[in-house]
């Protein structure tokens, strides 16, 4: 893949105050940064463009050089083929939205290895990028994830693709991510069910490719609690060959509060969960990272985070954790909370848009899970970062 930095040029204005850190301290010099909420856009139940329902978009990223945005649905192509849509969101000169729904401009189907539609279940698309570089014939134009199904040990994927969504190539995974069965059937490693390849990035310069997990690996430990966190797990792979190059750990807080479970109306149990649900690069080793959390008769909390690979173990090969490695360092950045607006289910962040006095912006956007009886809707946000 020909890339080109572009990443970099959106990050810029906020690295004048997320000052390099070297590894002995990682920690940012936020000393005057401020993010704030500008704006929100509850999107209307119901939509259908293209003639498919509108629904889970997990996953969005930001087209500067059509001001366009790519948004990928988690739909498993149940309700419709596996897909993902260009759209616009206009702002206006303070960052607030023009509209009450976004422009829908067009629809790309995904397909699998053998050019063909995924399969129903077959596919749970996560996180999009644009590939930074060249769109000649043949070469990658967009990298997306799934999170496979580890339930009926579907294996998870990192996967290239071209405009037109047409399978090019698989990044590699390593074995301990794939989901197997013990002697007695049951799972015994890799992924989680449903909290696999939730965030996907390229480092600003373009030369690696980043996918980070919801939730720990089986054989890395337990989920988030209230007494603990979780240890996601960030693959590093090299944008042109597709190997794997490193892989650190990111961890997880834990779930802010002790709730009851609650038994929904069709009789399934809804736990209170916490997870990292994206991860969007500042720098050629700093990101930032959402984690969402859920609770039950609570609804949704979001916040934004600063990370670095910086003075984090190396943990690259290795198949499960032994607890002595250091994580990715992190700070709080911004928290839905202190706003007062309503996050609802966050899963996807992007550089978005200039604005007039020269702010920069993030978009992120919330997944209804196609379900907005049961409390998640399809939102944007808009943050400034001053």
């Amino acid at each position: 893949m020909q890339r080109r930095t572009r990443c970099a040029l959106f990050a810029a204005p906020l690295m004048l105050l997320l000052t390099a850190c070297s590894a002995a301290d990682a920690e940012p010099q936020t000393d005057g940064l401020e993010i704030t909420h500008l704006s929100t856009i509850q999107v209307p139940d119901g939509l259908s463009p293209f003639g498919v329902p509108l629904g889970g978009l997990s996953g969005i990223d930001y087209d500067p050089a059509t001001g366009s945005y790519l948004a990928v649905s988690d739909d498993r192509a149940e309700k419709g083929p596996a897909r993902a849509y260009t759209l616009n969101l206009d702002l206006d000169s303070t960052g607030a939205f023009t509209l009450s729904a976004p422009e829908f401009t067009a629809m790309t189907l995904l397909t699998d290895v053998d050019g063909q539609p995924y399969p129903v279940k077959g596919v749970d698309p996560e996180s999009i990028r644009h590939v930074p570089g060249s769109t000649s014939p043949g070469s990658a134009d967009i990298v997306y994830t799934s999170e496979g199904d580890a339930s009926k040990f579907i294996a998870p994927f990192v996967r290239a693709a071209d405009s037109e969504g047409n399978m090019l190539r698989d990044f590699a995974l390593p074995d301990y991510y794939l989901p197997v069965a013990g002697p007695g059937g049951e799972q015994s490693a890799g992924i989680r069910n449903n909290q696999a390849f939730e965030g996907l990035t390229f480092s600003a310069d373009g030369s690696t490719v980043l996918a980070l997990t919801e939730s720990s690996l089986l054989q890395d430990g337990a989920v988030a609690t209230p007494a603990s966190g979780t240890d996601s797990r960030v693959l590093v792979f090299d944008a042109d060959s597709g190997e794997v190059v490193d892989e650190f750990v990111y961890a997880v807080d834990p779930i802010s509060g002790i709730y009851p479970d609650v038994l929904s109306p069709t009789g399934f149990m809804i736990k209170a969960d916490r997870g990292a649900t994206e991860i969007l690069a500042i720098d050629d080793d700093e990101y930032l990272v959402i984690e969402r959390g859920s609770v039950p008769g609570e609804g949704f909390e979001a916040q934004v985070y600063w990370t670095t690979t910086a003075g984090a173990t190396s943990v690259n090969g290795q198949a499960a954790l032994d607890g002595v490695q250091t994580p990715m360092p992190k700070k709080l950045l911004f928290d839905f909370a202190d706003t007062g607006a309503n996050p609802d289910n966050v899963e996807g962040i992007t550089w978005g848009p200039t604005l007039a006095d020269g702010t920069r912006t993030l978009v992120l956007v919330a997944d209804d899970n196609f379900n907005p009886e049961g409390g998640a809707h399809t939102m944007f946000h808009i943050l400034a970062v001053r």
